[in-house]
């Protein structure tokens, strides 16, 4: 009967679980709920305001599924709910997978994860926010079932391969708690040395075997659509290993981690001085701690090893690519980082009561300080982005107008775009962190034939009543074999749009 699942659910429910839970979710709409319960759309939300999300090409194979279940339509506050939900639950099995007891330590890893910048600019990206969410917890909890003491590896490969058929990315959220999880079962004195290589062995296995289950999958349904790979941030190459470039990912790597959380190119900002803070007051207590402790040469060479290799974990994508813009929206790894400070709360303790009181309130405080500036972070995140879309639309109203006033052009169905519009090719603010998915500027921006989008033209069709089909591929080199360029002047002058060969042409810059 239901009442008894609900009684033996709630039995086997610790209360750290229910704290994380109700921290996340409670934080997730302090943080996220200008944006969920508004209309703050950017440029790809013109685009796939409906959608289905076909990114088979891009290697998102498992997306289309996840995205149905809240519909193909963007709905800010369902797709948004969900996001925060999934996020939550990911926290949760984070909880679970470190086997966290204190209340303090659960309330901020739910309050950490959810508010987290990559999830805000997840957020932005609306249409996909609940998809990216899920795949964040198909990410951790292929960890949870791979690091239990009876694991479920065959569990864990499937979940891996389902996270990365959604968005690649979050396979650096299983590397960088797998990379954790050495780092503090290394730090107890019970467990030797061998063990820990057991579980690299073990944890190195499954994720190659979840990785060639995606491979396998998506190889087979690019032969059973017969759909092409498309050339998006080099994907093709990557697929195919065709880019490798050692020294130049190690490169990308280094500048990616010390501009992400060490950004003080436009002066003192709170973001890089909490992480600088953080990053100090970490490495004191760790070592402190394997000093006192006696942790033993090998084991601290290794958890050395391990730390160097976080920063690697956390941007691995670069490995297979080192020419890919690593943007916000790829770095829930990150977090990571963070978590390793917060668990210093009850994973590392000390003899000394002063110290272990300083130790305790160190973290409780900072991490407080750290999340409300995330909060922070995300609310300005909105608002910008508002201001862009307000902005857009003021814009977007009066290229309709002057369409319209175009003589012809009643009697068109089709329209080219060339160029874009001055600050409108932005696609970050850099607050600092660089957040993806919000501008200063304006979220009409120009064609993009790779992935087959036409911004304006979306927009001008959803906002403005219009029925056009972009011109693009071949149609529209056809036509631009017919048009003199010299004789079209940038938007807004009044040669900007023009008629040819039944077609509204319109140049929004050069």
């Amino acid at each position: 009967m239901p009442e008894k699942i609900i009684d033996k659910l709630k039995n086997n429910i610790l209360l750290q679980w229910k704290i994380c839970f109700i921290s996340a979710v409670v934080v997730g709409l302090i943080t996220h709920l200008y944006k969920i319960t508004n209309w703050l759309p950017n440029w790809d939300s013109l685009v796939f305001r409906y959608d289905a999300q076909n990114m088979l090409s891009m290697g998102r194979w498992f997306l289309p599924v996840v995205s149905a279940i809240s519909s193909f339509y963007d709905l800010p506050w369902v797709t948004g709910l969900m996001a925060i939900l999934f996020h939550a639950l990911g926290a949760v099995a984070i909880v679970g997978i470190f086997k966290v007891k204190k209340t303090v330590t659960a309330c901020l890893i739910g309050a950490m994860v959810v508010s987290f910048p990559t999830v805000t600019s997840v957020m932005m990206y609306n249409y996909v926010a609940d998809a990216y969410a899920f795949s964040f917890l198909l990410s951790v909890l292929a960890v949870l079932f791979l690091t239990r003491e009876k694991p479920k590896y065959l569990i864990s490969v499937i979940l891996i391969a389902l996270s990365v058929g959604i968005y690649q990315a979050y396979i650096t959220v299983t590397i960088m708690l797998l990379l954790c999880f050495l780092i503090v079962k290394a730090l107890s004195k019970e467990i030797k040395i061998k063990e820990l290589f057991v579980y690299i062995a073990k944890f190195l296995l499954t994720g190659a075997l979840g990785m060639v289950l995606y491979y396998l999958a998506f190889m087979l349904l690019l032969k059973l659509t017969k759909t092409a790979l498309l050339d998006y941030q080099g994907f093709g190459d990557a697929a195919s290993l065709s880019g490798i470039n050692l020294f130049a990912s190690l490169y990308t790597i280094k500048e990616s981690f010390v501009g992400y959380f060490f950004d003080f190119s436009n002066g003192i900002n709170a973001f890089s001085v909490i992480n600088l803070t953080i990053g100090i007051i970490a490495f004191v207590f760790y070592l402190v701690y394997i000093v006192r402790n006696k942790i033993g040469i090998l084991k601290t060479v290794l958890i050395a090893a391990l730390v160097v290799l976080l920063p690697i974990g956390a941007s691995v994508l670069s490995i297979i690519n080192s020419s890919i813009d690593y943007h916000n929206l790829m770095k829930m790894g990150y977090f990571s980082f963070y978590l390793i400070f917060i668990l210093a709360y009850e994973k590392i303790e000390y003899k000394n009561i002063k110290f272990q009181a300083i130790k305790s309130w160190s973290v409780l405080v900072i991490s407080v300080v750290l999340i409300f500036n995330y909060i922070i972070i995300a609310n300005v995140s909105y608002h910008k982005l508002n201001m862009a879309y307000e902005k857009s639309i003021g814009t977007l109203n009066r290229i309709a107008d002057r369409i319209e006033q175009t003589d012809c052009a009643n009697a068109c169905d089709s329209i080219l775009v060339l160029g874009a519009l001055d600050y409108s090719e932005a696609y970050s603010s850099n607050l600092p962190p660089e957040m993806t998915g919000t501008t200063d500027g304006l979220i009409i921006r120009a064609d993009d034939e790779i992935v087959g989008q036409s911004v304006l033209c979306s927009a001008l069709n959803d906002y403005c009543g219009k029925e056009y089909k972009f011109l693009s591929g071949e149609e529209k080199q056809k036509l631009m074999s017919k048009i003199d360029e010299d004789s079209l002047s940038n938007w807004p002058d009044k040669n900007s749009i023009q008629i040819i060969d039944n077609v509204i042409v319109i140049k929004l810059g050069d």
